[in-house]
C-alpha cells in the first residue's frame, strides 16, 4: 500500500514535469493583469524619477533665493557700516579692510557654490566628453 501511494506520487510528479505552457490554464484576465502590473511598475519607476527631479529643482530654486537674499542683506549691512564709519563707528582702517575682504570672499564663495550646484550636470558632461 505504501509502495502504491509512492508510485502514484512519482507518476504525478513525472507527468507534471512533462507539461508545457499550453497545458496551463491561463485565463485572458490573468495575462491582462500581469501586463498591467508590469506597466504599472514601469510607470511608478518613471513617476519616481520625475518626482525626484522636481524635488531637486525646487530645492535648487530655494537655494538660489536663500543665497541671493543672504548676499543682499550681507552687502546692505556692509554698506551701512561703511557709510556710518566716519561719524558713528569710527572703525580703524585695518578693520574696514578685513570687513571688505571677508565680505568679498563670502559673496564670491557662496555664489560659486550655488552656481556649481545649479550647473553641475553641464560640467560633468564636458569632463566626460574630454
Amino acid at each position: 500500500m505504501l509502495e502504491d501511494s509512492f508510485e502514484q506520487l512519482l507518476s504525478a510528479v513525472s507527468s507534471s514535469e512533462k507539461r508545457d505552457e499550453s497545458t496551463f490554464n491561463f485565463k485572458p484576465e490573468d495575462l491582462e493583469f500581469a501586463a498591467r502590473q508590469e506597466k504599472s511598475y514601469e510607470e511608478r519607476k518613471r513617476e519616481t524619477r520625475l518626482h525626484r527631479y522636481e524635488q531637486d529643482t525646487n530645492h535648487r530654486n530655494g537655494l538660489v533665493v536663500w543665497a541671493a537674499t543672504l548676499v543682499s542683506l550681507w552687502l546692505l549691512c556692509v554698506i551701512i557700516i561703511l557709510t556710518r564709519n566716519t561719524n558713528e563707528y569710527q572703525l580703524s582702517e585695518n578693520i574696514v579692510i578685513a570687513l571688505l575682504t571677508t565680505t568679498t570672499i563670502n559673496v564670491l564663495g557662496l555664489m560659486i557654490i550655488v552656481l556649481n550646484d545649479l550647473f553641475k550636470g553641464k560640467s560633468k558632461n564636458k569632463k566626460a566628453e574630454s
